[in-house]
């Protein structure tokens, strides 16, 4: 008479029901069924009363049972004042103006110095003014575009991670280059007038200040889109088309030139134009440029 299979024999050899004991042993084989049966119905009424099992998550298992912090009592937060934001401003102005290449105040001055011999030299030839404004239209455009340069640009800045968004950044360096280009050139104009310059100084300033923001706008639009470099032939050509159709008297170069000839004057509406331009590439600045090099 051979021995029965124990609980736990017969729960190991449940995964070769057809060989060994299990195989000859009509009684373990009926046990093995009655188990499997009963574990069967256990699950389905464990399913019917409980549902699916799943783990508890640690705040609802635990959660009631650890202390609850006190709230924390609102913060008010205070709008800065006129000072505070005069302030801000202030010092916002003083970091462009470092972050600003060294080279470019004497480049600046030497331009304006230049322009204004220019004017001087070529008194005599009828084109003093039209010298003089392509001159300081040059030196605007420099100071411009190197506000766009890649070693300041505003999306490369810690300023990205501060309530100063860089679109704020861009725009307050442009403004300060192009506030100190204006005054340097209307010194500029004042000083070519008084060193015998046959136009006087309103004439010279109109012989430029369109002009040069028409330009820089161009290229600071350009440098914005897509690189400084892009801006730097964008403004470029404006300026080169500006000088065909003034200096040339007829032909290809004149016809040629006449593309922004509506455009290359101090009138509103070229000085609305370049305020557009301007205002169109601050938005810009608020995109991430990668892969800056940095100078």
């Amino acid at each position: 008479m051979s021995t029965h299979l124990t609980d736990d024999q017969l729960v190991a050899a449940v995964a070769r029901p057809a060989t060994g004991h299990l195989a000859d042993c009509a009684d373990c084989r009926a046990r093995l069924v009655g188990w499997q049966n009963m574990a069967g119905a256990a699950r389905a009424v464990s399913h019917e009363l409980t549902g699916e099992f799943t783990t508890p998550t640690f705040d609802s298992l635990l959660g009631p049972a650890l202390p609850q912090p006190a709230p924390a009592p609102p913060v008010e937060v205070v709008s800065p004042g006129l000072r505070t934001s005069w302030r801000l401003v202030a010092m916002l102005t003083l970091a462009q103006l470092r972050l600003l290449p060294r080279s470019l105040a004497p480049l600046t001055l030497l331009g304006f110095a230049g322009s204004v011999l220019l004017a001087v030299l070529t008194a005599r030839t009828g084109l003093s003014t039209v010298f003089f404004g392509l001159a300081v239209t040059l030196v605007i455009q420099l100071g411009t575009l190197t506000a766009c340069s890649a070693r300041s640009d505003p999306r490369v800045e810690l300023m990205a991670t501060m309530p100063v968004t860089p679109a704020v950044v861009f725009a307050n360096r442009i403004f300060v280059v192009l506030a100190l280009d204006t005054l340097l050139a209307l010194a500029a104009s004042a000083s070519a007038s008084a060193l015998g310059a046959p136009a006087g100084v309103p004439d010279l300033i109109a012989g430029w200040l369109g002009q040069a923001m028409f330009a820089s706008a161009v290229g600071v639009v350009c440098a914005v889109w897509r690189s400084t470099a892009t801006g730097a032939v964008a403004g470029f050509v404006v300026w080169l088309l500006g000088l065909l159709g003034t200096v040339s008297g007829s032909g290809f170069a004149h016809r040629l030139g006449s593309i922004i000839a509506p455009l290359w004057s101090t009138a509103p509406t070229t000085l609305l134009v370049a305020l557009l331009l301007l205002l169109a590439a601050v938005p810009g600045m608020g995109r991430p440029r990668y892969g800056v090099p940095s100078a």
